[in-house]
């Protein structure tokens, strides 16, 4: 059974079709691509996916149940977790403070039950929060505030916080962005072991090289539809694929 369905998904804005009747599925530990030109619906699907939009037709399944009307923290408790073009890390806190924050994504208690935690409680969450800095290599800047970091390695630091909501399925915002060759190459390694530790990842993304390494499946969106889907062999030989959006990087 697919981790994640998606059933003629719509989504107009006034006059605009944003998403028109996107169909496909994600089996679960792959590594799906989701790729188009800039307002081809891409980020719009993931906000329908995550529920950050409701559509105006269609249905969103995860594991085969209808999740098309629950609220975004209700998706993250069910392990559905994304991040964004732009990272959002609380900029003042420290890494290890951010990772600490994710946490509270997975968490079904108030967060105000933190105020008033068990130290084993705060021990425990204190050594899962090091294992998700060692996880992504961030230990050595655990105490370093977000700010001050590189842009790569904020990029890094939202997917680690995305890892402290304990995603089964994860959605990622252009991740590569900005990045220098050596850090899009350490990050694809920390995305394949993700995949290899049980998570499936969905990735909007527009450097093609990286996507055609990385990704199992990869669909194409163009002007909110549907295009085409296949291996990435597939795609990279689909005419109008390799006319409109690979050029010399196929």
């Amino acid at each position: 059974m697919p981790i994640l369905s998606l059933h003629e998904v719509t989504k107009a804005f006034g006059g605009l079709v944003a998403v028109n009747r996107a169909t496909f599925s994600v089996e679960p530990g792959s590594i799906h691509g989701l790729i188009g030109p800039n307002g081809a619906g891409k980020t719009t699907l993931f906000s329908l996916i995550t529920g950050f939009y409701r559509p105006t037709m269609g249905r969103v399944e995860l594991d085969g149940e209808d999740i098309t009307r629950l609220s975004t923290s209700a998706r993250a408790r069910k392990g559905l977790v994304r991040t964004f073009q732009g990272t959002v890390l609380f900029s003042d806190l420290t890494v290890e403070e951010n990772i600490a924050n994710g946490m509270l994504a997975e968490s079904s208690s108030p967060w105000t039950d933190w105020l008033f935690e068990s130290p084993a409680s705060r021990s425990s969450r204190q050594e899962r929060a090091a294992a998700i800095m060692d996880y992504a290599r961030l230990s050595d800047l655990r105490n370093v505030g977000a700010k001050d970091l590189s842009h790569g390695q904020q990029r890094v630091l939202g997917i680690a916080i995305a890892l402290a909501a304990k995603p089964r399925l994860l959605l990622l915002d252009e991740p590569f962005t900005g990045m220098t060759a050596s850090e899009k190459n350490r990050l694809a390694e920390m995305l394949r072991r993700i995949r290899e530790d049980g998570a499936t990842i969905v990735l909007v993304e527009h450097d093609m090289r990286t996507v055609m390494r990385l990704c199992d499946v990869i669909t194409v969106l163009n002007f909110g539809s549907v295009l085409t889907e296949g291996t990435p062999e597939q795609v990279r030989r689909h005419p109008e694929v390799m006319a409109a959006y690979l050029g010399s990087a196929a």
